[in-house]
């Protein structure tokens, strides 16, 4: 945005007459390859919804997005399910006195051997009373939050796209029109030399606003060369590849302004921060749920082998598998019914639930008017920048008109340099005015479709 407002601050000079496209357009390009050097041959070229589809695919910002919602989805795996088994497995080894009724004297003698131990156990769980449904909706609620991040990060960047190739038709709109004047004013200067007998403080006055355009020109130039630099990284173009936008001229977009109903309504049903803090509603009341259901127990059926070997061993008085703990094969089957009743712990965590509940819905409330506001402002800047662009048609035909009059009285000696001049300034400055207008109409409906909640266009 503060380069949008770059490119218009100072652009106060404006003229409407067309030079060729290579003219017009290399100028700016050519000192960009100077400065930041030769791009391939191959050149690619993109309108405005192809410079959007494309920063929605490549920018890094929303790829970013992307692996966020990965996140969220791989938190969704997590969640245990019923009735998919969990695999434990356990490996010992170790020194064991190989007498075992004289186990001390036997291990510091060294009278040594190992203990082997393999144990493996598989539990299921059958029933959590809610607790596990509930977690899976909060995942998948974390995963819909994710996705609506993702619609508000394309959003913010289809507007900036929209601000940055709509400025750099301006920069260029700009640069005709100084350059027109400047050519114009050569001539008049060259006409003034030849022509013997003049006033030569009148001259010079000439040629002085003769070189603040050729100064304002450089200045447009470099607005041009950054702001389509921007454009480049924000749509993620190799800075070898040459690249060039394919409109040529800045015109306003042919679009009528829906009622401001229609577009409200759109706003409270698409934008994505509004569905955000939707989603945001839910998780709390799932966390309430889940809060008060994490005392209930949890049913599960499991079973273990268990496997002890230790070589040489002497002196044990139980031999059976269940009660030698050095050589044995055990097995087992059977169900288990677990939890944890912790009533202050428990109370504690559904009253700060509830607390987070009741803050999100004042949230949400506020954010909706909040919503309604910013749509309100777009909406009128629209209108505005529409009105704007009639009150900046008017003003240039008046100007064209004093223009006119200016040079025909300068021609015939009856205005001064600083009249014509003066003149010349007022039409360019109008003119300038115009294609301002339409730049901030453009920008206004673009600003208006991100509040509203369309996708980019």
């Amino acid at each position: 945005m503060s380069l949008m407002k770059s490119v218009l601050i100072g652009l106060v000079v404006l003229r409407a007459f067309p030079l060729s496209a290579a003219e017009e357009i290399n100028s700016a390009t050519e000192k960009a390859q100077k400065f930041w050097g030769p791009r391939s041959e191959e050149i690619l070229i993109l309108d405005l919804k192809e410079c959007i589809h494309r920063a929605a695919l490549f920018n890094g910002e929303i790829q970013a997005a992307d692996y966020d919602i990965e996140t969220a989805e791989a938190r969704k795996d997590n969640v245990r399910k019923i009735g998919i088994p969990v695999a434990e497995y356990e490996y010992n080894v170790g020194p064991a006195p190989r007498d075992v009724s004289n186990a001390v004297e036997s291990f510091f003698t060294g009278d040594l051997t190992v203990f082997n131990r393999v144990k493996v156990g598989v539990g299921v769980p059958l029933q959590t009373f809610g607790k596990v449904k509930t977690g899976k909706a909060l995942a998948d609620l974390g995963i819909m939050a994710e996705k609506e991040k993702k619609m508000g990060k394309k959003a913010e960047i289809g507007l900036k796209v929209a601000q940055l190739y709509n400025g750099i038709l301006l920069a260029r709109e700009v640069r005709r029109l100084i350059k027109t004047a400047k050519d114009e004013l050569a001539k008049e200067i060259k006409k003034r030399e030849q022509h013997e007998g003049g006033d030569p403080s009148e001259l010079l006055k000439l040629k002085l606003f003769h070189a603040e355009i050729e100064r304002r020109v450089e200045e447009v130039d470099k607005k041009e060369i950054m702001a389509k630099e921007a454009l480049r990284v924000l749509i993620d173009v190799d800075p070898r590849v040459r690249f060039e936008i394919k409109t040529e001229r800045l015109e306003p977009q042919l679009r009528t302004l829906p009622p401001y109903e229609k577009i409200r309504e759109e706003a409270l049903v698409n934008r994505s921060d509004l569905k955000q803090l939707d989603i945001l509603y839910e998780v709390r009341q799932k966390k309430l749920t889940l809060e008060k259901r994490l005392p209930t127990p949890n049913l599960g059926i499991g079973a273990f082998f268990e496997l002890g070997r230790t070589p040489g061993i002497t002196g044990l008085s139980a031999t059976d598998d269940y009660t030698d703990p050095f050589n044995y094969t055990r097995a087992g089957i059977g169900l288990r019914l677990k939890g944890e009743f912790d009533f202050r712990s428990t109370a504690s965590k559904i009253r700060e639930a509830k607390s987070e509940l009741m803050k999100t819905q004042i949230q949400r409330e506020m954010a909706h008017e909040g919503s309604l506001l910013e749509v309100k402002e777009a909406y009128l800047d629209a209108q505005n920048a529409q009105q704007e662009i009639v009150r900046a048609e008017e003003a240039g035909k008046l100007s064209r008109q004093l223009l006119f009059l200016t040079q025909s009285n300068y021609d015939i000696g009856l205005a001064e340099p600083k009249d014509f001049v003066d003149a010349v300034q007022s039409f360019l400055e109008t003119r300038g005015k115009y294609f301002e207008a339409l730049f901030n109409y453009n920008v206004a409906l673009a600003k208006l479709d991100q509040k509203t909640g369309r996708k980019p266009e």
